[in-house]
């Protein structure tokens, strides 16, 4: 009973951090604090327990408390994991990230609790010694490599650096701070686009100061994630509007530039409906009009594809989903996972771009998986009633629309449905040339030209 009391710690412990971080930490400062009291649970528990038992029983405990805390809490990373692609990164990015945080710092230092209780002369104590020494190094590794910080690249005589306005991160880069203020919203929930602005459009930070905000739930803005429930349309049409005002005020400009892409332009074209005087022009790239539609499009298309491909594992999964709208990511799975089979384009590479962006630390980095997979979850089912020809029929702001040619056909078509019947005092439809969903990237120089005529004409 004595020495069961030395397990306890663990179970607390297990109980505290989930409730504290649900997800994870999120700023290095709360990872380096989450091992270092996991490694003084680990040695008290190997110490008072006596036991190289202690070495599994107080991670289990603590692994089970954990669990039980997050009940309630939704999105892959804490959810019960699934057979998927994406089920098995969100246990690699949610439970296995926090585990190497967690349960090889508390094992292993109860290894050295419970080894400093025996005095046996065997030499397999020696093994064993040899092994846990290997596994503090990981340890160590693990700590140096979290407290790793994002670092904003210098721009000679201009502006560089990373920001947060409230909890949503921002990097700002512009050849001089006076120049016009252009915000850019990433396309998916969970968005994070840093290293694509600065390497493919650098370009555009010669006429503008360029903000790029990485979206509630992911990257820079993990921390903005919880609580779900107000992961809302109303919410991401807030943060555009909020961080707008934040520009406004630092650089102290009447109105700001505005460019959206694909789910991003969901919230800021309810930004420009709601305060059409905070924007000079506003530009959405793979613009959104009437997402339940268009994907109930791509979902045929995607059926049609696998049958003619004669791929039946697709096929099979597709039929168990059935069309959409879903309730959760794993209902678009089939669909996020093969569009650029179906369609010939490269969007899946965007997540992995990212990911390496220097900008974004460690936790970032993780951060850019985790929190796609947590906030599409949470968000994307609230798009589905989202239908811009009937909820937007003018904007009082110039509006340019650009879209790739081989963009997938039904965002194309419901575009062009509210586009015919948008007022607007300027209105463009432009469509770049051998250019996918992510037609700014995939033509880069094509959508600079496309901005600089922006800034001229407004």
């Amino acid at each position: 009973m004595v020495r069961g009391v030395g397990l306890l710690p663990a179970l607390v412990w297990g109980v505290l951090v989930a409730f504290w971080r649900p997800r994870g930490p999120i700023f290095p400062y709360e990872a380096l604090l989450i091992i270092v009291i996991s490694v003084a649970v680990g040695v008290f528990a190997g110490r008072v327990y006596r036991s190289r038992w202690a070495i599994l029983l107080a991670p289990v405990l603590f692994a089970v408390a954990g669990e039980v805390t997050r009940v309630g809490f939704t999105g892959p990373t804490v959810d019960y994991p699934r057979p998927t692609d994406l089920g098995i990164l969100a246990l690699i990015v949610g439970r296995g990230f926090y585990a190497l945080l967690t349960l090889l710092p508390m094992g292993v230092a109860a290894a050295y609790g419970a080894g400093s209780t025996r005095h046996s002369r065997s030499p397999w104590r020696w093994v064993g010694r040899f092994v846990t020494g290997v596994l503090a190094v990981v340890v160590l590794a693990t700590a140096v490599v979290v407290a790793l910080p994002g670092r904003a690249t210098p721009i000679r005589g201009g502006i560089s650096e990373l920001a947060y306005a409230g909890k949503i991160g921002l990097m700002i880069r512009g050849a001089r701070a006076d120049l016009p203020v252009m915000l850019f919203v990433p396309g998916s929930p969970g968005g994070s686009e840093l290293r694509a602005m600065r390497e493919r459009l650098g370009a555009l930070e010669q006429r503008f100061v360029v903000v790029t905000m990485d979206r509630r739930g992911g990257g820079r803005s993990f921390g903005a994630l919880d609580p779900t429930p107000t992961f809302t349309v109303e919410n991401e049409t807030r943060n555009v509007l909020a961080v707008t005002e934040y520009l406004r005020n630092r650089f102290r400009r009447d109105k700001i530039f505005l460019v959206a892409h694909s789910g991003g332009t969901i919230g800021a074209t309810l930004a420009v409906q709601e305060e059409p005087e905070a924007f000079a022009a506003y530009v959405g790239v793979g613009q959104v009009a009437n997402p339940t539609t268009s994907d109930r499009t791509q979902y045929a298309d995607t059926v049609a594809w696998a049958r003619s491909h004669g791929d039946g594992q697709l096929l099979a999964r597709l039929t168990d989903v059935g069309p959409p709208p879903y309730a959760n990511i794993y209902g678009y799975e089939p669909m996020i996972l093969n569009e650029d089979r179906v369609y010939g384009t490269t969007n899946g590479d965007a997540l992995l771009e990212n990911v390496e962006a220097p900008e974004l630390g460690t936790l970032d980095k993780v951060h850019v998986l985790s929190g796609f997979l947590d906030s599409f979850d949470a968000y994307y089912p609230r798009v589905r009633d989202i239908d811009f020809a009937r909820q937007v029929p003018a904007l009082s702001v110039r509006v340019y629309f650009v879209a790739g040619d081989r963009e997938v056909p039904a965002r194309v078509r419901d575009l062009g449905l509210w586009y015919s019947a948008l007022k607007a005092p300027h209105k463009e439809l432009v469509t770049l040339k051998n250019a996918g969903h992510r037609s700014m990237f995939d033509q880069p120089a094509a959508f600079a030209e496309v901005m600089a005529r922006v800034l001229a004409e407004s």
